[in-house]
């Protein structure tokens, strides 16, 4: 059976989005958010033990259904949702096992099942998995960038560089429309500590906006300059060095330190110099990682996915994996 929509779920580690996509356009007809991300609900979940782990994330659910339908002004009943993202991992509503590399780009290599809610709720759900190597895992970004690579017209070359930028960002290497292998760095994470729970937190200031002024934007290259040629823990200490010395303000400390981190998980990029750097960010990120880039003298190889592309991204890759999969929810069985 095939509906003329479906319901996508991107559920993250903090953070949830529902889209109702038609099936043909392919389109956004409405969408909205949450702040429930996985790990705060498998915490509230492990303070009430013999609760179905399903259902108690399915409740989390049900409200932004009814949202949804709301906006869109049509029943939602029945309509498969499709999840990916964190709410297959050992703090989601069902971890799954993961794909392996290679990883067909295409939606065939995806690992999914099919998850029953009732009586909660009508809508059969088709939770997908991440993808894992012998050093690495994911789980999101290989759906995004399914979406990605069906939605954005790339050089045939055999070897692109993905970079995601994120909390924990992703480098992965695509070799003729298949992942061949991946790297995370913490850089988001680390950042956030740094700036919140070390010595270094009385040396940065936060912007109050996403606007960055050409000072900051020097802070920034400086940084990411001295982490091209320095060692990353040695460097860090130059940011409160920065600050004893007055050498720069505490908000130009704060770009200085991004360029240190940010420069710090790119460095290892300029090695390939057939690498082509296909770049998915967008905002404040996106300005500070082509700034890196730059610093680099690697923006003529440089591709960025247009921020429409990155938005439609993992709807479009929920779709593609949805019809290749050959499993089918066992309401039509």
């Amino acid at each position: 059976m095939q509906h003329k929509h479906v319901i996508s779920c991107d559920w993250g580690t903090s953070s949830l989005r529902l889209q109702l996509i038609d099936t043909a356009s392919h389109s956004c007809l409405a969408k909205v958010s949450s702040t429930q991300g996985n790990a705060s609900i498998f915490n509230a979940w492990k303070t009430q033990p013999g609760l179905d782990r399903v259902h108690f994330y399915v409740r989390y659910l049900q409200p932004l259904i009814n949202e949804l339908s709301a906006s869109a002004g049509i029943s939602l009943n029945n309509i498969e949702i499709i999840i990916s993202g964190m709410a297959s991992s050992s703090v989601g509503m069902r971890e799954l096992p993961y794909a392996d590399v290679p990883f067909d780009l295409d939606g065939s290599s995806a690992y999914s099942e099919w998850i029953e809610a009732k009586p909660l709720i009508d809508n059969p759900i088709l939770l997908i998995s991440g993808v894992q190597q012998a050093d690495d895992v994911m789980r999101g970004e290989e759906t995004q960038l399914i979406g990605i690579v069906s939605l954005l017209d790339l050089p045939e070359d055999d070897d692109l560089l993905f970079i995601l930028p994120g909390t924990h960002s992703k480098h992965i290497v695509v070799n003729k429309k298949s992942i061949s292998q991946f790297r995370t760095f913490m850089t988001g994470e680390i950042f956030d500590m740094l700036t919140k729970h070390t010595v270094l937190s009385h040396a940065v200031s936060s912007p109050k906006n996403d606007l960055i002024v050409d000072e900051d934007k020097k802070s920034f290259s400086d940084g990411a300059s001295k982490a091209l040629t320095g060692e990353l823990l040695n460097s860090l200490f130059s940011v409160r060095i920065n600050q004893l010395k007055k050498y720069l303000t505490a908000k130009q400390n704060y770009f200085y330190l991004s360029g240190l981190l940010i420069g710090s998980e790119l460095k290892h990029i300029a090695k390939n110099i057939n690498q082509k750097l296909v770049l998915c960010s967008s905002g404040r990120l996106l300005q500070l990682y082509q700034l890196a880039i730059d610093c680099m003298e690697l923006s003529e190889r440089t591709i960025v996915v247009p921020a429409d592309i990155l938005d439609n991204a993992a709807a479009e890759g929920q779709i593609r994996i949805l019809n290749n999969i050959k499993s089918v929810p066992s309401h039509e069985r």
